[in-house]
């Protein structure tokens, strides 16, 4: 009948030969089912595979040919674009050597979702609670579960910002509390006294 069509065409499975100059012309192909066999091909050349990481990162990170590839090239991951690891990041259990990659070599707007990832150990977390940039500190300030004597640290850290995310907590050691009741910033002081009031 006039306006109905028939179903979709389904793509063709590519050669599992296929050579990489053809893969990488194929990861701009239009249909997304064919870019993401390119994303599993273990000939995708690894800068494509994080060309297309941001569309397919679970497909990526499958890839048989992908651990080779990084015992070939271990810095492999500085050609590849931030949003392939914006859209890793956002996995629930994105890969140890990503996130070390991330934590050696990732610019402060990678770094602030890292600090937040549950995916993060103690080590990670150490890390990064030193790591130069505010923002960064301040988010692992605001993970749940941190070490007292990490509170406390955070608690006297140089910047207010960081200092904040730790007084807004809802659950302080009592002398960390009352640090952050006695804050040189008015803002600190304000959140700290509502969120942790001194009993008496």
């Amino acid at each position: 009948m006039a306006g109905e069509t028939g179903p979709a065409p389904t793509p063709a499975v590519l050669n599992p030969r296929a050579p990489a100059p053809e893969l990488a012309a194929l990861a701009e192909h239009p249909d997304a089912a064919v870019r993401a066999q390119v994303a599993r091909h273990p000939n995708t050349p690894a800068a494509v595979l994080g060309i297309l990481a941001p569309e397919f990162p679970q497909v990526v990170l499958a890839n048989p040919a992908l651990p080779l590839l990084r015992l070939a090239d271990p810095h492999l991951l500085r050609a590849w674009p931030d949003g392939a690891f914006h859209a890793l990041l956002r996995l629930p259990d994105v890969p140890a050597w990503v996130r070390a990659h991330l934590i050696r070599h990732g610019r402060t707007e990678l770094l602030i979702p890292l600090a937040q990832h549950p995916a993060l150990q103690e080590p990670e977390v150490l890390s990064l609670a030193r790591h130069a940039a505010w923002l960064v500190r301040a988010r692992i300030a605001a993970r749940p579960h941190l070490p007292p004597d990490l509170l406390a640290a955070l608690a006297a850290d140089p910047d207010y910002g960081v200092r904040l995310a730790v007084a807004s907590r809802p659950s302080l050691p009592a002398g960390v509390a009352a640090l952050l009741r006695e804050d040189t910033s008015r803002f600190v002081r304000q959140v700290a006294e509502q969120t942790h009031p001194a009993r008496y």
